[in-house]
């Protein structure tokens, strides 16, 4: 993809500017991306995998083996913690290896705004954090070129982009609950027609350290996380006419039903664990 042109650059401020030069770089390298992938897949996968491991278990992600690989991938998951999608990726990095490149788009706060997490983003996060999305109303200019970027790569199918469709953190206490789907998602399976693969999961507690430590109770852990993967979703005859806001709505909805779908399997999982909740 082409460097950003001057228009859209100038909506950053300095510090954002710079970070996100240095991230574009990072990703749209054939080279560099292929090398963070492979880090990715081993250490990235190796510390997400030791503080999840105990208390995460995975449901159906042998439907990720049904993709088209001849199309990008968009995995799609509703929004519970901060933790959602690194727990989904390096699963699938534990199942499949070095499968995609793998990209997460990111509000910009701290990690396109502070030295600080531009540190984190490419040792912690080998830099799957990109594009950047800004959060101030009077810029959001800038997400339309940062939806651009995501519907390119989405075009390419070695990539896998991993997605929000609501949009944002469902805080309720009703973990089943779901907000309101936004056109985003929907725009980017119409402009890329990629495979669509859908999560549900929840039950991550505010602290990683409560993930290591487990329930302890009955002198055996068990998992507070199930995520559960469906097969890829089917889009046939829905992608034709018009791309307006209200076809975009219409392809959310679908992928948020599909993860309602899901949320049903994880209630019944759950309620067949052994011992109290």
């Amino acid at each position: 993809m082409k460097p950003a042109e001057p228009h859209h650059l100038q909506i950053l401020t300095k510090t954002e500017r710079f970070i996100f030069r240095v991230m574009h770089r990072l990703n749209w390298s054939h080279g560099t991306r292929a090398l963070l992938g492979r880090v990715g897949a081993s250490f990235g996968k190796s510390w997400v995998e030791f503080v999840i491991s105990d208390t995460v278990q995975d449901h159906g992600f042998e439907n990720f083996k049904k993709i088209d690989p001849t199309r990008g991938l968009l995995l799609v998951a509703n929004h519970r913690s901060f933790y959602d999608q690194f727990a989904i990726a390096a699963r699938l990095f534990t199942l499949y290896g070095n499968h995609h490149n793998i990209y997460f788009p990111v509000r910009s706060n701290f990690f396109y705004d502070s030295m600080p997490g531009l540190f984190m983003n490419v040792t912690v996060a080998t830099a799957m954090m990109y594009p950047p999305v800004l959060r101030d109303a009077k810029r959001k200019s800038w997400n339309r070129y940062a939806t651009d970027i995501m519907a390119e790569l989405l075009k390419r199918p070695q990539n896998m982009v991993g997605f929000h469709p609501e949009g944002t953190r469902s805080r309720g206490p009703d973990p089943y609950e779901f907000l309101s789907p936004k056109p985003g998602c929907g725009e980017l399976i119409f402009r890329a027609n990629p495979n669509v693969v859908p999560v549900f999961l929840q039950g991550f507690p505010r602290s990683l350290f409560k993930l290591r430590r487990g329930d302890a109770r009955h002198g055996q852990r068990r998992p507070l996380v199930h995520m559960v993967m469906g097969p890829p979703i089917d889009f046939s005859g829905k992608l034709a006419g018009e791309g307006d806001r209200k076809l975009f709505l219409s392809l959310s909805q679908t992928v948020m039903t599909a993860i309602a779908a899901l949320a049903e399997q994880e209630q019944e999982i759950r309620a067949q664990q052994v011992g109290p909740e």
